[in-house]
């Protein structure tokens, strides 16, 4: 019984089994009861009825031998008989068992020759002496009644049984039918290893429904966990092939001018400075590189909770900061005096405003400003530099990639995080011209 199916079956029948046969306890119980009680209720009318007639005999010394009480009692298995003084009258109906007990008053039971009888006895007070009625009857017929109906009963319970087990392992095929489709589809789905098919749980009863709920939201978990898995190997991979191929010029440059004032230590001190200078410089554009491409692989990579985030005061944070950080730059800023209230990731907003007012910072003339408005709400960050032709406002969005005609040093992946986070947030970026001159750069969220 490794089955679910024989399981319930065996189970069901179990209880029934229980049930049938603690109700064929008491039925035969009762019905032995109600038949021994009849049988003595039969007997005690039948001596009750037979006092006169006894007296009556006895008085008026009529023959002995009445036909036709003898063929009642004959005919209902009694035997009446009267003894005065221990000495027994002739008896009527079937003869009283041989070898029998002495007579008592009331009710007994006793066996005479493998044959129980049951006897009801009474006084007779209107006689002088000792005058004793009884009457005796066979406990077979009751008995065999009660062992007939036994059987019955039996026959009755075992056949029940029968039909009910078959029932129920029919009733079991249909009512585990739903949990066979739910396990062939999870057997499809293990097959196949496709984590975005659902289990069907729009039907079949309410435990069936709630198991491939749960299923599905399963299937949900592992889908966002094998995505972040994904993401995470691309992101690893992207970073791999970006870092080889962009840290390669650099650590050459680096090499080539550190192997230079190694073979030429007679070099002019100014030629040395010079070769010095550009290594640091290549230098710093390694760490600017690794650190952003450790944000892109970081942003690729990570499936991050989203909470609440105040743009008004994250702006105003970034915003000080940049001035610390270029005080030679003139700032101007524009915010709203309520707050407005996103759905984000944190670091990745404050990721972009940075990298759009660093942006603006690098390539402007010296003038930037910062506005945010409730209306989207959107951001906008404008410079007073050349501009960015409409061919390239789309292409600089791309890691490495830059606008023509640029001589300023750059990583190339500033815009490139901007164009993440924006993706990441459900935004769009756009770059324009700027009251001020130059680009204007805006997200709407």
């Amino acid at each position: 019984m490794r089955s679910l199916r024989g399981r319930l079956t065996l189970g069901i029948t179990l209880v029934l089994a229980v049930v049938l046969a603690g109700a064929g306890i008491v039925v035969s119980r009762y019905v032995d009861r109600s038949e021994r009680a009849a049988l003595d209720n039969r007997l005690k009318n039948l001596a009750e009825v037979s006092r006169e007639t006894a007296l009556s005999a006895v008085d008026r010394e009529l023959p002995s031998r009445d036909r036709r009480l003898d063929n009642v009692l004959s005919a209902r298995g009694d035997s009446l008989r009267l003894l005065l003084e221990g000495r027994e009258l002739p008896a009527f109906g079937r003869p009283p068992p041989k070898g029998g007990p002495p007579p008592r008053l009331g009710l007994h039971t006793f066996e005479v020759g493998g044959e129980r009888y049951r006897a009801y006895a009474i006084s007779l007070d209107a006689l002088p002496g000792s005058a004793l009625l009884e009457v005796t009857t066979r406990l077979g017929p009751v008995e065999r009644k009660l062992s007939d109906l036994n059987r019955r009963l039996l026959a009755f319970g075992a056949g029940a049984l029968l039909v009910a087990a078959l029932g129920v392992w029919f009733a079991a095929d249909l009512l585990l039918r739903p949990l066979r489709r739910l396990r062939a589809a999870t057997s499809g789905i293990a097959g196949t290893e496709d984590l975005d098919r659902r289990v069907p749980g729009d039907h079949g009863p309410a435990e069936l429904r709630s198991l491939a709920a749960s299923f599905n939201e399963m299937l949900a978990r592992l889908g966002r966990s094998a995505a972040d898995r994904e993401r995470a190997l691309a992101a690893t991979r992207r970073f791999t092939a970006d870092a080889g191929h962009e840290l390669r010029t650099p650590l050459t440059s680096v090499q080539a001018n550190l192997s230079a004032i190694g073979r030429h230590p007679e070099m002019p001190e100014t030629q040395r400075a010079e070769m010095v200078s550009d290594a640091l410089a290549e230098n710093r554009r390694l760490v600017e590189l690794l650190e952003g491409l450790q944000a892109l692989a970081r942003g690729d990579a990570a499936a991050v909770e989203h909470a609440d985030v105040e743009m008004v005061d994250l702006v105003g944070v970034v915003l000080a900061a940049a001035r610390s950080r270029h005080p030679e730059v003139s700032w101007s800023c524009e915010l709203p005096e309520d707050p407005i209230v996103l759905r984000g990731w944190e670091p990745g907003l404050r990721m972009l405003v940075d990298n759009l007012i660093e942006n603006a910072v690098r390539y402007g003339g010296g003038r930037v400003a910062v506005s945010l408005c409730a209306d989207g709400p959107a951001l906008f960050v404008d410079d007073d530099g050349n501009g960015v032709a409409e061919d390239d406002r789309e292409r600089i969005f791309e890691p490495f990639v830059r606008a023509n005609g640029t001589a300023t040093p750059g990583s190339g992946l500033g815009l490139a995080l901007v164009s993440q986070q924006v993706r990441a947030h459900g935004a769009t970026v756009f770059v324009g011209e700027s009251p001020l001159g130059g680009a204007r750069f805006g997200v709407r969220f």
